[in-house]
């Protein structure tokens, strides 16, 4: 599988931090069309590596290459084009009267023609479900109709990856869900590469694959399967252990055999359908008279 993005040996230190790392030599690719997760607690780097990505960050050592262009002040912009990002706050990125306006902002940059640019800004606002609130302030839309505004701006200019850094955090569940929904319908029709940069265990289980940063070191990378196996081990990284983990560790601690492996919500919702079948089916044995 082609790579779209490949980082090398990037570190970066924030001014003033002494020696510690915000980022220490960290390597790894990021395949086409896969969605990569990238977890560790607060501090771990998470938010520093999507800003270097995507040229916010000024670092000196090592290389960050997207759709095969090295970054670099020379080609920053051309690396920006491929990337559409979400972040944490939409507000802090609303720059619009109203919505329609905040759409069409990256395409007035690109300087895209007015009337190919309408058109786009309507099919985007049409892709998530906002175009009854294209003329509303964006300051008056609730937390997850903003982050629905901000992916009908990334859905407009077209981009060929899209980050999320912690977009789902400030979300209550029900909005949290409806919006990795949402991008996981771009990412089958638009055939984004998407990384998620997240302290949500559960949002991290559905990825391809997943990165684990601790003190700006990359400590793990591998399969949700192979991450999540390790159980309570992943406390002592700061993070916390998926539901369904918990939940198989509460029944064997009952005397009740559940999966070791790591299993999904979907996956553990059948087996536990399935043994309440077998349960309910099984002849009760009668004693002799």
């Amino acid at each position: 599988m082609a790579n779209i993005i490949e980082v090398q040996q990037l570190s970066y230190q924030y001014p003033d931090s002494g020696d510690r790392h915000a980022l220490d030599r960290v390597s790894f690719d990021v395949h086409q069309g896969e969605w990569l997760a990238i977890v560790g607690h607060n501090g771990s780097g998470k938010s520093t590596l999507a800003r270097a990505i995507d040229g916010l960050l000024p670092f000196k050592e090592g290389t960050v290459t997207v759709g095969g262009i090295q970054l670099s002040p020379e080609t920053v912009w051309d690396v920006r084009a491929q990337i559409g990002m979400i972040f944490q706050n939409p507000d802090n990125q609303f720059v619009g009267a109203t919505v329609a306006d905040d759409v069409a902002f990256g395409l007035e940059n690109r300087q895209v023609p007015r009337a190919t640019m309408q058109k786009r800004v309507q099919a985007a606002l049409a892709k998530v479900g906002m175009t009854q609130f294209a003329h509303r302030e964006p300051a008056s839309l609730s937390g997850g109709q903003k982050q629905r505004v901000a992916l009908a701006g990334v859905v407009a200019i077209a981009p060929k990856i899209l980050i999320l850094d912690e977009a789902t955090s400030m979300l209550d569940p029900q909005g949290r869900q409806a919006v990795l929904e949402l991008v996981r319908e771009l990412r089958q029709t638009q055939q984004l590469t998407v990384i998620s940069i997240t302290h949500d265990i559960d949002e991290a289980a559905s990825a391809d694959r997943i990165l684990v940063l601790d003190d700006g070191r990359l400590i793990e990378e591998a399969t949700p399967a192979t991450i999540f196996a390790r159980g309570t081990a992943l406390i002592q990284t700061g993070l916390d252990v998926p539901f369904t983990v918990k939940l198989a560790a509460e029944l064997r601690a009952r005397g009740i055999a559940a999966p070791q492996d790591f299993q999904t919500t979907e996956e553990m919702e059948a087996w536990l359908c399935q043994s309440l079948l077998n349960t309910s089916t099984t002849p009760t044995k009668q004693g002799r008279p």
